[in-house]
């Protein structure tokens, strides 16, 4: 997940870094099912995510420049599905 203090700009590198390293961000567009809420703390979350489930789970794919947290309880809402 995203640190809640995270630059915008930090956030946005980490949805184009994880975007073009592998995972599928089409959820986070227009009509996508984790379009909303439209922010970029909550796009960078489910991309980051994303990222750490599909490189291994180790800590080394959680780290974005010290903008990522771990979490406790399933950020999933609604239809939008985080990876576990």
């Amino acid at each position: 997940m995203a640190m809640p203090n995270a630059s915008d700009e930090q956030l946005q590198a980490n949805i184009d870094y994880a975007c073009s390293n592998g995972v599928d961000c089409t959820q986070i567009q227009p009509g996508g099912v984790c379009y909303e809420p439209n922010t970029l703390y909550d796009h960078a979350s489910y991309v980051m995510n994303a990222y750490y489930q599909s490189h291994g789970r180790i800590e080394d794919s959680c780290r974005f420049n010290r903008s990522s947290c771990w979490v406790f309880v399933d950020p999933s809402y609604g239809s939008c599905v985080y990876y576990t």
